[in-house]
């Protein structure tokens, strides 16, 4: 740590006018600023270590007037403005050349304080823009958020639930106002909203704004600034409001405000609480908001729009059909990729259950020990991802030989590690002209790695050219990407026959899913055209202490993760 001393030194040296204070027994940076004939003060409290961006803290901000990127905050007696000029923790400091770093931190707090007073526009574009931020400053966390469910965003009056009792994690400790036309999926709809553990806390009515204005700098002005929001509506949304949804009398009232501003579309939440126990209609009048405490506070959106850009999903996605073949260790973490990328509509196909075997390598936990994997796998993820209309099948792949049903999915994805069956079926799209796009997935033992071929019928390479075999060039049974040689075994035998497995962990399974869905979502958001290939490679370590011979292409391979064209020149197929 450097004292005062030497950080005043410096700053005099580059010609900013600053002193030493005693701050409740703490020796402060007093920075003093001209800027528009204004005399502006910022101080500096000193730190042990740089870690970050230095702060300097805009002393009495309310002064200076409503500026962007500034938070007002009270300490005791005293006002302070908190600058936001960058992510403080995304910034590379220089914390070698701590003066400079404290410079350069100074410079970008004056620049900030510079834009908004000298540039009225820019300041209230820019508290616009940051309406969400400037609200949640203003908020009162002391009550519970309120979780919507909303598309529109229009006009319209909700019934609002409370937390269900002694409930402090999840949805349930949320206020629940749900929409009634959202657009979730059913077990959600009902999961969310169990009307034995929940009970009716009062209305909510969803006011799409015509105009908005920043947001208040302090809770004091919730009121006033409410009534000129209010009074700045179109008159027909406020006379709707009064004839159709402000007549209900009840202890509790919420407003759930939309509005567009510069980044988008913001939310934003008032509460009102009758004073006196007693109920009364909603308040659109400084009358009667006489009756209510009002606060604001925070709420959660939870919306396709809002929800899936923030976690990479794809909107676009929602309206294409998938089916997965196969929900075992790689097939249940493709559908999870699926589903966290914007796929809603996925129908697994599985007859088998779920057993104490799998834990180790499944995306399902304990409590669906002896479902039907597929079963138990589209409920976890429309549990989980709330739009996603996952369904499940007991019907294996050499079932699905119907070309109305296959005719109606946009893409099959194929993961049952059973290249007999996969022929079979790629024989019957051949024979039956059926042009639906196939992934088909597979994972070698012991860790030596995986392998998704995407077959497109329009394009040139389909399954079949990654069973040409290399040493004749004719079709053969095992596939040409496999890094273990074939006819040899490679099962692990516990306790007899039916205690037999390929050795594998939860990693490789993991792997091998990442290769086939980022094939897939690339081909369904059109960013591959032509039949491709992709595989990982892993290590021979496990092969040689079981004696396992790997094939020359193991050797030879260099191309991990690179998807590569499909097609083989010597398929009887294709060519």
């Amino acid at each position: 740590m450097f004292d005062n001393t030497e950080v005043i030194k410096y700053l005099k040296s580059k010609e900013f006018t600053c002193q030493e204070l005693d701050f409740k027994g703490v020796n402060i940076i007093s920075i003093n600023v001209e800027i528009a004939d204004k005399r502006i003060e910022l101080i500096h409290f000193p730190e042990p270590e740089i870690i970050a961006l230095p702060v300097f803290l805009l002393v009495n901000p309310s002064e200076v007037g409503h500026l962007a990127h500034v938070l007002n905050y009270q300490d005791g007696d005293y006002e302070f403005g908190s600058i936001c000029v960058n992510d403080r923790d995304a910034v590379s400091v220089n914390f070698n050349m701590p003066l400079l770093a404290i410079e350069e931190s100074l410079n970008r707090h004056i620049s900030i304080l510079e834009k908004a007073i000298t540039d009225p526009i820019w300041n209230r574009q820019e508290l616009l823009r940051e309406f969400k931020s400037c609200w949640l400053n203003v908020c009162d966390f002391n009550d519970r958020p309120v979780l919507l469910t909303n598309d529109s965003g229009s006009l319209e009056e909700i019934d609002v639930f409370r937390p269900v009792k002694d409930r402090k994690f999840g949805v349930n400790s949320y206020y629940l106002a749900q929409s009634k036309n959202t657009d979730l999926a059913d077990i959600a709809k009902i999961y969310w909203k169990n009307s034995s553990d929940r009970s009716l806390a009062g209305k909510a009515v969803v006011l799409p704004l015509t105009k908005i204005e920043p947001a208040p700098l302090i809770k004091s002005q919730l009121s006033e600034w409410y009534l000129d929001i209010i009074d700045k509506q179109k008159q027909e949304t406020i006379n709707n409001i009064k004839e159709n949804y402000g007549r209900w009398k009840t202890k509790e009232y919420w407003i759930i405000f939309n509005a567009q501003v510069p980044s988008g579309t913001v939310w934003f939440c008032l509460s009102f609480k009758s004073k006196k126990g007693k109920k009364h209609s909603l308040p659109l009048t400084k009358k009667q908001l006489e009756n209510w405490k009002i606060t604001a506070v925070p709420i959660r959106l939870f919306n396709k729009e809002a929800v899936l850009p923030r976690g990479g999903a794809n909107l676009d996605l929602a309206i294409t059909k998938v089916a997965l073949v196969g929900a075992g260790s790689v097939g249940s973490e493709i559908a999870h990729k699926l589903s966290a990328s914007g796929v809603q509509n996925l129908t697994i196909y599985d007859p088998d259950c779920y057993n104490i075997e799998n834990l180790y390598r499944h995306v399902l936990p304990e409590e669906f020990l002896n479902y039907g994997k597929s079963l138990g796998l589209s409920f976890s993820l429309q549990r989980q991802f709330l739009w996603s209309k996952a369904n499940s099948s007991l019907d294996k792949l050499l079932d699905l030989r119907n070309p109305r049903l296959l005719n109606t999915y946009d893409l099959i994805i194929i993961a049952i590690g059973s290249p007999t069956h996969e022929r079979l079926f790629k024989e019957y799209l051949l024979n039956t002209g059926i042009k639906v796009p196939v992934i088909n997935t597979w994972l070698e033992g012991f860790g030596v790695g995986g392998h998704a071929v995407l077959d497109i019928p329009e394009s040139k390479g389909c399954l079949l050219c990654a069973y040409v075999c290399p040493d004749t060039l004719a079709r053969g049974l095992s596939s040409n990407l496999n890094f273990i040689e074939s006819n040899q075994n490679i099962t692990i035998n516990m306790s007899g026959c039916g205690e037999q497995f390929i050795s594998y962990g939860a990693i490789c399974s993991a792997q091998t899913a990442l290769i086939a869905s980022d094939l897939a979502i690339k081909y369904l958001e059109g960013k591959i055209k032509i039949s491709s290939k992709v595989s990982w490679k892993g290590s021979e370590h496990d092969v040689k202490e079981h004696g396992i011979t790997l094939t020359n292409r193991f050797y030879q391979f260099n191309d991990s993760l690179q998807i590569k064209p499909l097609v083989h020149e010597d398929c009887d197929v294709c060519n």
